[in-house]
């Protein structure tokens, strides 16, 4: 079986894309940079190993240039990394517009990563692949908790972008608008009810654990997944969904509610109202 989702894009008058239909996999790290900065070069070479190297071609530098990821580009991305100050990570896959693979990554007392595929790596690769490399990426890094849905990938200070955002979000409501800088703000409550979700610590217990979820989480399709100790995976069916009844999406967005993220930070041309109301989608 194979699916076709939207495809979404929107250009600048010099053509250049700053949104697209894409496919994020977005984990967020209650431990402080120090201790997870190895964890997450491993967690990035394992993705460009199963995406393939060449898909990142670029890296922001510290003055907000592009610069090529060639061999010094990536010890530079290393070292960097490996500094005990969390500095922000956001590499590439075009220099001029935003492209379908993409690793961002923000270090602090909470930690943030995301790797982005675009839409036609799950159409012709198929669910179970990105699932896999979900997986192993959930196993390598000490997630607080993550996810694995269809996303916006946009470029979000690009003037008029979010009232695109705020049109497109509630047509298809099963796609995520991530933005990584949350992370200083997310702890550990999840963002939202998606396709894949990971529970660690301290999430987990509050959830009741894997029996909890289990029992609480009864729809066909829905699957509850025992990691590794104080590690799971709430999978809501095979594959995942753009729009439509997604009757799963809301039962585990009940589950959530008392725990959920609620965004503080106004995004420009997205009225607080309009965003709270896209939190609660699966909800209302």
């Amino acid at each position: 079986m194979q699916r076709h989702y939207p495809r979404l894009r929107r250009a600048m008058t010099n053509g250049f894309l700053v949104l697209r239909d894409g496919l994020v996999l977005s984990f967020f790290m209650r431990r402080p940079h120090r201790e997870v900065s190895e964890s997450v070069l491993r967690a990035l070479r394992l993705y460009c190993h199963t995406v393939g190297h060449e898909k990142l071609g670029w890296y922001t530098d510290t003055e907000g240039e592009l610069q090529p990821l060639d061999a010094e580009g990536w010890d530079y991305i290393h070292t960097r990394l490996r500094r005990a100050n969390g500095w922000p990570a956001d590499l590439w896959e075009s220099r001029h517009e935003v492209g379908g693979y993409r690793f961002e990554y923000r270090g602090g007392a909470v930690c943030g990563a995301s790797f982005w595929l675009p839409t036609e790596y799950l159409e012709e690769q198929g669910p179970a692949r990105v699932k896999e490399l979900a997986v192993a990426l959930a196993r390598e890094l000490p997630l607080s908790t993550a996810h694995a849905s269809l996303a916006f990938n946009t470029l979000t200070d690009e003037s008029g972008i979010d009232s695109v955002l705020r049109e497109l979000s509630f047509r298809y409501p099963g796609m995520d608008m991530l933005d990584i800088d949350i992370t200083g703000r997310i702890g550990t409550r999840p963002k939202g009810a998606y396709w894949l979700n990971f529970y660690g610590q301290p999430l987990l217990g509050e959830l009741g654990g894997v029996a909890g979820l289990r029992e609480r989480l009864s729809l066909p399709g829905v699957s509850v997944e025992e990691l590794e100790t104080n590690k799971v995976l709430v999978a809501l069916g095979e594959w995942p969904e753009a729009e439509g009844a997604m009757r799963p999406y809301r039962e585990l967005a009940r589950v959530l509610e008392p725990h959920l993220y609620q965004e503080t930070v106004r995004w420009p041309g997205f009225p607080p109202e309009d965003m709270r109301r896209w939190e609660r989608r699966f909800l209302d």
